[in-house]
């Protein structure tokens, strides 16, 4: 989040606290004003003149107390929302309402262009590893669409979709220290090439680790997607539930992927092929939830995935429904 988000989210809070020591006072005002109000006010006794005073207060008090929840529920959760729901009322709250809503939007614009930016160069970062390795090309972009289909499979919220996509995009980029005769060698590695190329994980994530704007969801793609359900996996070893859940979700796209893309060495699998494997491993390398999870998506969604990731440039820019800030996170493997 920017400074500029921070002190308007800082403001929000004092704004709802003031409105709220604010609005008695209002309403008091607005009573003044009204003949009616005063008259009411004057018998000081009686049924009819009682609700008469309550009924007024609240029609001066309600938009103002419906405004600053808005701001309070903006600033506790940490989100800028223009498009927030009308509090009604007079003039003048709604005056109050639309000032608040052109600081919003211009912060939102703000926010997004500094998204685009960020977007654009994840792109060159994300097409630069691909093309370092010539068996996964597109295969950075394949995975995040997957990661995603799956992920609102399991009800993930809005920024942990966009977190999912980042890290998705992102996972192999430690590879980039891998050198060449690893990375591109044809045949089995020996022993110490497999050290090498286990550390990719971790090296990643430190390239990543200090970027302010990429999410811990993310980063925890980055350095554990490699982890296995029974802890055979690396850099760590960790097992089970203690893997991420990003982690896990990608882990079992990063395997199909894997399965259904041609390599020098082999054609590519069948969907089916790939669904049976995935079952085959769940509960040993793959978390087992979240395989049903993945089975359950139809294969033509999948199929459309991959056409749609098949129909651009994988060149060193982003597709432009990515670069889209608006879009991020909406769109819809056993590999080294």
């Amino acid at each position: 989040m920017t400074a500029k988000a921070k002190i308007f989210l800082f403001s929000a809070t004092v704004i709802a606290a003031a409105i709220g020591g604010a609005e008695w006072a209002y309403a008091a005002l607005a009573l003044a004003q009204r003949p009616s109000a005063a008259i009411g006010l004057a018998v000081g006794f009686g049924l009819a003149g009682a609700l008469g005073v309550v009924l007024l207060l609240q029609q001066e008090i309600g938009p103002l107390r419906r405004l600053a929840k808005t701001i309070s529920g903006m600033a506790e959760r940490g989100e800028l929302q223009s498009d927030f729901p009308s509090a009604g009322g007079n003039g003048e709250v709604h005056r109050i309402e639309e000032t608040i809503r052109q600081l919003l939007g211009s912060l939102e614009e703000s926010q997004s262009e500094r998204e685009r930016s960020y977007v654009e160069a994840l792109g060159a970062v994300v097409a630069a590893a691909d093309a370092r390795d010539h068996e996964t090309a597109g295969h950075s972009f394949r995975v995040a669409h997957y990661a995603l289909a799956l992920a609102k499979r399991l009800g993930l919220d809005r920024e942990e979709l966009k977190a999912i996509e980042w890290g998705g995009l992102l996972h192999d980029v430690g590879k980039m220290a891998v050198p060449d005769e690893i990375l591109r060698k044809v045949g089995p590695l020996s022993d110490h090439e497999w050290q090498i190329m286990r550390q990719h994980p971790g090296w990643g994530f430190e390239m990543l680790a200090d970027i302010r704007f990429l999410q811990k969801t993310a980063l925890q793609i980055v350095y554990s997607h490699h982890e296995r359900w029974d802890g055979e996996g690396y850099p760590t070893g960790l097992a089970g539930e203690e893997i991420p859940l990003a982690a896990r979700i990608f882990a079992v796209v990063d395997t199909y992927d894997a399965m259904t893309s041609d390599r020098p060495y082999r054609r590519a699998g069948t969907h089916h092929a790939a669904m049976i494997e995935l079952e085959r491993v769940a509960g040993r390398q793959l978390d087992p939830q979240v395989v049903t999870a993945f089975r359950r998506i139809p294969e033509m969604e999948l199929r459309r995935l991959r056409e749609h990731c098949d129909s651009f440039h994988t060149g060193l820019t982003l597709p432009p429904e990515l670069l889209a800030p608006s879009k991020l996170g909406r769109l819809h493997a056993v590999e080294r």
